[in-house]
């Protein structure tokens, strides 16, 4: 059987589809057909349903031979659906175009195949770049769609890579993401510079990153993720977390009693909030003394009509108040856990 993969092209109009064992199945092709909108139009509203009686292919093959229906729209024709989409919001010329170029996306996909065992994710997300494509472009800019598609499809497929590639994500930075695209272009040009081993102080100058960076990165590119649930060398019944050794040296018992002394903490301050009537000492509390990010002194001055220094000298009030309140509301319960500190 011939593989689905190897025969798939932009191109083709006849295909041997192996969902259906072997039987020739012909693929409209528009570029044939009247110069006419509704008659495009038609070719797509009367496709033919494949899904049916081939629900013993798997997933990808069903997928693969469903595409060979879609007709290959010539550019000009693409513009003028991308027209009508963008000036009069035809949802029905949004699809068409989506259909017509589910073969880019698989063409793509297949590219970064060696990245990711299941192609079929990663045509899932090209699909969704081809969608955002369609969503941006302009058809006015003198660009042909499946140019400007090509670059969602790869950035979605990519995005997807670098979130997924290895257990510990690496693209939450901008150095991350851009270590991940170029890591190994990086230092295959070095070597061919006379570099033989590059250092990761040559690549950090050549891509404009921290050397730190690319210590980092490297080491979760470099080497395959580890699965604490594997069996470890070895050993027949004993997974590698097993053999992992705790270095905190805490108890069940002593993360309940700081759970719980948190879960009091937490009471403690919500209780305090509540006692606060000032519009100023409100909003120190919430826009400084527990929130994620603090406004600065000067915001609040002039939100306040004061100074910085007073509004300093008003969050050093506020922070004496809260001591006061939590010793006397937590008494005996907070100094037996900074004791536990201590002691620790």
């Amino acid at each position: 059987m011939v593989d689905p993969l190897d025969e798939l092209d932009l191109k083709l109009e006849l295909e041997l589809d192996p969902a259906l064992d072997g039987e020739v199945v012909q693929v409209i092709d528009v570029t044939e057909t009247p110069e006419s909108m509704l008659a495009v139009r038609t070719i797509f509203r009367t496709l033919p349903n494949t899904s049916e009686g081939a629900s013993a292919a798997d997933p990808l093959t069903l997928y693969l031979s469903q595409l060979r229906h879609y007709p290959v729209l010539n550019p000009d024709q693409q513009q003028r659906f991308a027209v009508l989409y963008k000036e009069e919001a035809d949802l029905e010329a949004a699809k068409i175009l989506i259909l017509t170029n589910l073969r880019l996306v698989v063409k793509i996909a297949r590219e970064y195949r060696r990245r990711w065992t299941n192609l079929l994710e990663l045509i899932q997300e090209g699909n969704v770049g081809l969608s955002e494509a369609i969503k941006r472009y302009d058809p006015y800019r003198q660009v042909k769609f499946t140019s400007y598609a090509q670059y969602w499809i790869r950035a979605m497929i990519l995005n997807y890579l670098m979130n997924h590639f290895q257990p510990v994500r690496i693209g939450s930075t901008r150095a991350g993401r851009k270590l991940f695209y170029n890591l190994k272009k990086a230092r295959a040009q070095l070597v061919r510079e006379g570099f033989l081993n590059p250092t990761p102080a040559l690549i950090a100058e050549k891509l404009g990153v921290d050397e730190k960076d690319v210590i980092e990165v490297s080491q979760h590119l470099d080497v395959p993720p580890l699965s604490l649930e594997q069996n470890a060398p070895g050993y027949e019944n004993t997974t590698v977390g097993e053999l992992l050794s705790d270095h905190s040296g805490s108890t069940p018992e002593d993360d309940f009693g700081n759970d719980e002394f948190k879960s009091r903490v937490r009471d403690a301050m919500t209780a305090f909030a509540a006692t606060i009537t000032d519009e100023r000492d409100l909003a120190l509390w919430n826009e400084r003394l527990v929130a994620d990010e603090r406004v600065t002194l000067s915001e609040l001055g002039e939100r306040f009509g004061v100074s910085k220094e007073r509004i300093r000298q008003l969050e050093a009030r506020l922070k004496k108040n809260f001591r006061e309140f939590i010793v006397e509301r937590l008494g005996s319960t907070l100094d037996s856990y900074m004791t536990s500190k201590e002691d620790g």
